[in-house]
């Protein structure tokens, strides 16, 4: 009787246990019916429609977004996938009594079954950048040759004639290969274009490349079959011979619609040149958005008005006819120039102008006058009979007005629906930064239009899709490069981590249908303050367009390794015909470019071919048998170079006359000049664009002297007859001190030094001549006194990461020590604060960690101001490094990015003992012709040899 009592009590607990969960189901159901969809049916080789998961009673189910569109589209339909492929599916719920309600899912991924498996031995599929979705590889490769044409479809030929264009003026400038381009069917060896309706699944960009004993590249639409070929360009880059292409099929297309770049010209002009140039370069890496910032409070407009004449900025601007050819040269190549008039906000252009529209940064947007003359700024340039914006986007700006009461909040909000209706009236799609989070208010903003998520205090992702706006990430925190304050992405983090679908710890799902893609910004707040070129912003941009069209075409898919990114894509570098970085090749491992010794002429004994040829110089007594003569005026050596981007060193004997005018020039070339004398200073130079620098030495007339300079990405060095004299522009941060070595002319067109050179001796990679850029303390092992938080750690000092910090607790006497390894002599140390800067402190050195010397002399404590502070000190030998706190800046604890300590300079004395002791034998010239062959052999080599890099 007792165990029946108790199963009966049992079996009434699990019946009211199962009820009561059947009721929670149901009650979770209707909360969220989401969750009580079925699983997707596994999808069969050759199935060509989507079976839905079945959807709770009362709903409907439908796909609301795909992140591989040309796998499975919202209607459902499957394309068969070179190879299995996953796709990441949405679906949304509908009430069918009450449509107004609907629920969307998390990504569910699926995997579509491919045509093919691969066969083992099948070629690997092609590095590229960005990679390709799907590759299927066959053996062997095709082979370019100087018979191979390009073939373009009859059918297609007008269509088509542009790319075939590009890709034969490409092909040669990589390979050196000029191929036909005919109309017809591919032989064997041809590059063949054409069009495919079939292939409108890819969509305009998608395209097939087909390598076997052709190339054939096809697609939907002329951008497709574009971005084909530079897929087949990028793999000739590589190839060793630039000829061979791994047989085998790409099925290519983006994951994200919009990949863009956005450069404010407003606050430094950048010349129509260059951004024609970053068009092919944007092309190159299938980027397809290029935005160009017009206006800013600093800078001005930079486009030319004929409704407002003066209105474009007098340090530079495009002219209308420029702009427009800009635009029609992006549509060749596949890329959306979209112009942006920032208003009402970033608008000094505009009240300096007429200072009856608003006042400071700001249109009075309550003034009609104001909204007028911004409405006809937009019809100067979209409804003129050739009108300037002939692109499909606008963008408005409107982000960071001064609005604090909410009535102005309501007349911003109204100022931002009018100017979408009126772009949309024009027949453009507008675009707009996002701030409808900051900016909430009751007065409707009409959606239709594009909006940049930039920073979600002032604009949310989630919000501006639910109200009908396509986004696209332009996160400040990860895709904002600001020069001297973030000079470089951080590319590991973005290749490892990000999507556009992430704004930090926000994330829409992956193929959310408003999510458009993601564009990166240069801002320029403070480049021309400190100097930063052209060739600086470049070196800038570069490296984030490379990891970020990874990430926007091929999205997260792959698992590579960041470093091997690096290397593959420093190797594809620039694209044809705009050589940014001025990349120059040598066959000579130590990488000597130019080598002229101008005996008996003006030939590169270098082995390079580099010769050069005389206007208005002659030979002369040289340094060391002859030289050169420059005689001031036009009087130069021309080159068959132009230029030589960061990493490159020059060396020169020069001889100066007396008497020599400013700003006469040694070198030069369009991207600046060496000079003699730097203005009235008296003093050695260089100038690039507006920017001048100088260095504090005066060569002296009448007489050979010595003169090496080299330079990077950080700065340029000079060194005078090897130790003399040396000094560097890298230690003036902010301030940016690069110099594009400029190869064209050695003397000048129109203001050349007078007097004699000798030795002209020119590489493609910095030597440091006396180590004296060697930094010792990076990636050693680094301890400190107690954290403010863990995160913070001392390695973070010298991991070589500026965007990483160590910071201390918050006492002053705090301290940081880096065990450098081994016993080096130094001579400087710099630091890189953050905010948190010691206003006092002490940096103390020790050969055994237990005994301590200062740097400076009677212990002597250093005053500190921030930023960057390079002490230096006489030579010392030193393992361990200490920092040593006595007094914060503020109430926060000391906090630096780095701390780098650099090795003293070598001792020249034996090795220039040596070179005199050659060049009196030479003088002498009692030595038979092989001796005196090395002697001279020796002395042409100054100061190389005395360096560890040779």
């Amino acid at each position: 009787m007792k165990f029946r009592t108790i199963s009966l009590v049992l079996a009434m607990m699990l019946c009211f246990t199962t009820f009561y969960c059947a009721v929670e189901s149901a009650f979770a159901l209707a909360a969220d019916p989401i969750k009580g969809i079925g699983r997707i049916p596994e999808i069969k080789p050759g199935q060509s429609k989507l079976i839905l998961p079945a959807a709770p009673k009362g709903y409907t189910i439908s796909i609301y977004g795909s992140d591989r569109l040309p796998a499975i589209d919202l209607e459902g339909n499957i394309h068969t996938p070179l190879i299995d492929v996953t796709t990441n599916l949405i679906f949304r719920l509908e009430d069918e009594k009450n449509p107004d309600r609907t629920w969307v899912s998390d990504p569910i991924p699926v995997i579509v079954p491919g045509r093919h498996k691969q066969a083992k031995g099948s070629n690997q599929e092609p590095q590229v950048v960005p990679s390709l979705r799907e590759w299927y590889g066959r053996e062997g490769d095709f082979q370019l040759t100087k018979s191979s044409r390009i073939a373009v479809a009859p059918a297609h030929s007008d269509v088509l004639r542009h790319v075939a264009e590009i890709v034969k003026n490409d092909v040669k400038d990589i390979s050196g290969l000029d191929l036909d381009i005919v109309p017809g069917a591919p032989a064997s060896g041809d590059i063949y274009l054409s069009l495919d309706e079939t292939l409108s699944d890819l969509g305009r960009e998608g395209y097939v490349l087909d390598a076997d004993r052709n190339v054939t590249i096809e697609s939907a639409d002329a951008q497709g079959v574009l971005y084909g070929t530079r897929t087949l360009l990028q793999i000739l880059k590589s190839d060793e011979g630039h000829s061979r292409i791994p047989r085998g099929i790409a099925r290519d297309y983006p994951k994200y619609e919009v990949r863009g770049f956005m450069l404010d010209v407003a606050r430094k002009f950048y010349t129509i040149d260059f951004l024609r140039d970053y068009i092919k370069l944007l092309s190159w890496y299938k980027m397809n958005t290029f935005q160009i910032h017009l206006n800013e409070s600093t800078g001005g407009f930079r486009l030319e008005s004929e409704t407002y004449p003066g209105l474009a900025a007098k340090d530079g601007y495009y002219t209308k006819e420029e702009f427009r050819q800009l635009v029609r040269l992006g549509m060749e190549y596949g890329v959306n120039v979209v112009p942006e008039i920032d208003t009402p906000g970033h608008s000094r252009a505009f009240t300096e102008y007429d200072p009856t529209l608003g006042e400071g940064h700001y249109l009075n947007i309550n003034n009609p006058k104001s909204v007028q003359f911004v409405q006809s700024l937009f019809d100067e340039y979209l409804d003129e009979r050739n009108p300037t914006f002939i692109g499909p986007d606008v963008h408005i700006g409107t982000d960071e007005y001064n609005a604090e009461r909410q009535e102005d909040i309501e007349a911003f909000r109204s100022y931002i629906d009018t100017m979408i209706r009126y772009v949309r009236g024009k027949g453009k799609h507008p675009s707009l930064w996002g701030g409808l989070t900051l900016y909430d208010g009751k007065t409707p903003i009409g959606a239709g239009a594009a909006m940049d998520i930039w920073h979600e205090r002032y604009g949310e992702a989630r919000q501006a899709a639910e109200l009908g706006y396509d986004i696209v990430n332009v996160d400040h925190r990860s895709l904002y490069i600001v020069p001297t304050r973030t000079d470089y992405l951080n590319g590991r983090k973005l290749y490892n981590e990000w999507e556009p679908n992430r704004w930090g710890d926000t994330m829409l799902p992956s193929g959310h249908p408003r999510l458009k893609g993601g564009k990166f910004a240069l801002w320029n707040d403070a480049s021309v303050a400190n100097g930063i070129s052209m060739d600086d912003s470049h070196d800038r941009i570069l490296p984030a367009v490379q990891v970020l069209s990874e990430k926007m075409w091929s999205g997260a898919e792959k698992a590579r390794d960041y470093d091997r990114f690096v290397q593959l894509a420093a190797g594809i570098g620039d694209a044809p015909g705009a050589d940014l970085s001025h990349k120059v090749s040598t066959n000579r491992k130590d990488g000597n470019v130019v080598e002229y010794l101008f005996e008996g002429g003006f030939a590169d004994s270098s082995g390079n071919g580099y010769d050069g040829s005389a206007v208005n110089a002659t030979l002369t007594q040289g340094r060391f048998g002859q030289g050169l003569r420059l005689n001031g005026g036009s009087s130069y050596v021309k080159t068959p170079l132009t230029s030589l981007g960061f990493g490159w060193t020059v060396s020169m004997w020069v001889k100066p006359d007396a008497g020599n005018p400013d700003d006469a020039v040694l070198m030069e070339s369009p991207a600046g000049q060496l000079k003699l004398k730097q203005g009235k200073t008296g003093k050695l130079g260089f100038s690039k664009e507006n920017y001048h620098s100088v260095f504090d030495y005066e060569v002296p007339a009448g007489k050979w002297t010595h003169l090496l300079l080299t330079g990077d990405n950080k700065g340029t060095v000079l060194y005078v007859n090897g130790d003399e004299y040396a000094e560097r522009t890298d230690l003036s941060f902010p301030h940016v001190q690069t110099f594009v070595l400029p190869i064209e002319k050695i003397g000048s067109a129109t203001n050349s030094f007078r007097g004699a050179i000798d030795n002209v001796m020119i590489f493609n990679r910095p030597i440091d001549l006396l180590q004296s850029n060697h930094e010792l303390a990076r990636g050693k092992k680094a301890e400190s006194s107690a954290l403010e938080t863990p995160a913070f750690a001392p390695g973070k000092a010298v991991d070589g990461n500026p965007d990483t910090r160590w910071s201390a607790a918050a006492v002053d006497d705090a301290w940081f020590q880096v065990d450098l390894g081994d016993q080096y002599p130094i001579d400087r140390i710099a630091i890189q604060w953050k905010a948190a800067y010691a206003t006092a402190y002490k940096l103390l050195v020790s050969e055994d960690n237990r005994h301590w010397t200062n740097v400076k002399s009677g212990d002597g404590i250093i005053e500190g101001k921030g930023g960057l502070e390079t002490i230096r000190f006489d030579k010392i030998k030193a393992r361990y490094v200490r920092f040593q706190g006595v007094k914060r800046a503020t109430a926060y604890g000391y906090s630096f990015s780095s701390l780098e300590v650099y090795k003293a300079p070598k001792e020249m004395s034996e090795y220039k003992a040596s070179f005199d002791q050659a060049e009196a034998a030479l003088k002498s010239g009692q030595g038979d012709e092989e001796t005196n062959r090395r002697l001279l052999r020796l002395v042409n080599r100054y100061p190389y040899d005395m360096s560890d890099d040779q």
